[in-house]
């Protein structure tokens, strides 16, 4: 009796500390939502997933906080500002953050080659006294002024939190300010509220987030359609994400309007002049300082510029839009993305975790003067509508249209495929490309019959051609092509993606 007595006890505490656990992790994983309007000029959103309610307020008052502490340094509007009054002066001591600020921009402006660069606060007033006199800036006066200023001389002493500067440089951080003081505010609130297990930080788009969402996984990101000037419209896509930032820039958002012409925000820090590259680019990165800097940059760069920028930068992905709506992406970005919300899902929807892959074969032909060839890779339907460009190698604009078949029924009525793609001309040698079932705009293909079209032309040399039909479909398959001309072998896989 005694014995059993003890077994029952020890089973019903066993249930308790169940039942106790249990309750614990719902209390747990309660989250708690906070709005503010006129916060940085816009608009705040903070979610924090946490036991308490006063919890999440003490996270939501250090974060709100720090942000009007950094905002009265940084501030380029009020003419008391720190940075305001480093910018009527050639030295100045500063304070820990805005020596870090500037140390950052300067350090970016290093990466990206000076096309992001702080220092051009000068020019950007120009321009908005353009836009109240609607009267267009001198191109001439601005390149030299942006010239003057890419040869500037900055000191930045760590010692003695001391900045010089030549006259010339005014600096505008408004493309890092943002996400700098999102990187700050968003430490803070951790800081008082350690033991939340989700947070996201929401200033205007530009995000900061870590850890899940109340519902359980990753917090999901929409990214909306950048033609589409609608406040409320559906996003384009959605991504996923358990830790980093994310910022997205375009010329849509906000532009100089001159005597009813509208241009771009983004100035070109080598011209002085506005700059009309990529429609808009939306970034991945382990900070948002970062993220706001390098969206800001791949909207002044091409695609291909912009997406070799970002695959040597540890934890950057993106996105990046052309202007008829055409889509580029990083090698990583597709991992991220969850569903495509553009329409309802097809019950012939291409497969699950499928992919092709083409590996092609650039022959060493043994001729007097070699050059390697310009190589065209395109999907098309069965009634020949481009899908997709799988890639163009080719260093020569003039060379290029020598992929006749290629040029004249795509490249040439869109001549955004041959800035956005184009890459260098390759040595001889195999090589390989997938593709994931996605069309040039974004669009998730359904799967059946498609033609896979391959195209070769070598300067003082000849030119082939090769189509390879492709019955895509929900199941493996394999086709060859043979060397034959200036064309090495092909081979194509369809097949589920490896892990």
């Amino acid at each position: 009796m005694f014995s059993f007595s003890i077994s029952t006890l020890v089973k019903n505490l066993l249930f308790l500390c169940f039942v106790f656990e249990c309750l614990v992790e719902q209390i747990v994983a309660q989250d708690y939502t906070f709005h503010r309007d006129h916060i940085l000029g816009t608009s705040f959103d903070f979610k924090i997933v946490v036991s308490n309610k006063a919890s999440a307020e003490l996270a939501e008052e250090a974060a709100l906080k720090e942000i009007d502490r950094l905002n009265k340094i940084f501030s380029l509007y009020d003419s008391q500002s720190e940075i305001s009054r480093l910018n009527k002066a050639e030295s100045l001591v500063v304070s820990d953050d805005l020596l870090e600020l500037i140390e950052k921009c300067e350090e970016w402006r290093a990466v990206t080659g000076n096309i992001f660069s702080a220092r051009i606060g000068s020019i950007v007033q120009e321009w908005r006294e353009a836009e109240k006199s609607g009267v267009l800036p001198d191109r001439p006066s601005l390149r030299i002024e942006a010239d003057d200023i890419r040869r500037a001389e900055v000191s930045i002493d760590s010692d003695t939190n001391t900045i010089k500067k030549d006259s010339v440089i005014v600096w505008a951080t408004d493309a890092i300010a943002k996400g700098y003081i999102i990187d700050k505010a968003f430490e803070a609130a951790i800081l008082v509220s350690p033991d939340a297990s989700g947070m996201l930080m929401d200033i205007g788009g530009d995000i900061r987030l870590m850890g899940e969402s109340s519902k359980g996984g990753p917090w999901k990101i929409g990214v909306p359609e950048p033609q589409l000037q609608i406040d409320n419209a559906l996003p384009k896509l959605t991504v996923a994400l358990s830790q980093g930032a994310i910022a997205t820039s375009g010329h849509s958002a906000r532009s100089f309007e001159i005597d009813g012409i509208s241009h771009s925000h983004i100035i070109d820090t080598k011209s002085g002049w506005t700059v009309e590259a990529s429609h808009s680019a939306t970034v991945l990165a382990p900070t948002a300082a970062m993220a706001d800097v390098m969206a800001t940059t791949f909207t002044a760069m091409n695609a291909v510029e912009s997406i070799n920028l970002a695959e040597k930068l540890p934890g950057v992905e993106c996105l990046i839009y052309g202007y008829d709506g055409r889509q580029f992406v990083s090698s990583g970005w597709r991992q991220q993305e969850i569903v495509s919300v553009s329409g309802d899902v097809q019950e012939d929807a291409w497969p699950n975790n499928y992919e092709l892959a083409v590996e092609y074969e650039v022959p060493k032909l043994k001729v007097s003067k070699y050059r390697a060839p310009y190589v065209a890779v395109w999907i098309t339907d069965r009634e020949r509508k481009l899908v997709k460009t799988l890639t163009m190698l080719g260093d020569s604009p003039r060379w290029t249209e020598e992929n006749y078949v290629w040029w004249r029924r795509y490249a040439r009525k869109e001549p955004l495929l041959v800035d956005a793609i184009s890459q260098p001309s390759r040595k001889p040698g195999r090589y390989r490309i997938l593709w994931d079932g996605v069309d040039d705009f974004g669009h998730l293909m359904p799967q059946g019959d498609y033609i896979l079209n391959i195209e070769f032309s070598r300067e003082y040399g000849g030119h082939s051609m090769a189509k390879i039909d492709l019955p895509l479909y929900g199941k493996k398959h394999r086709s060859h092509r043979k060397a034959e001309g200036e064309l090495g072998f092909v081979r194509v896989v369809y097949a589920r993606a490896k892990k």
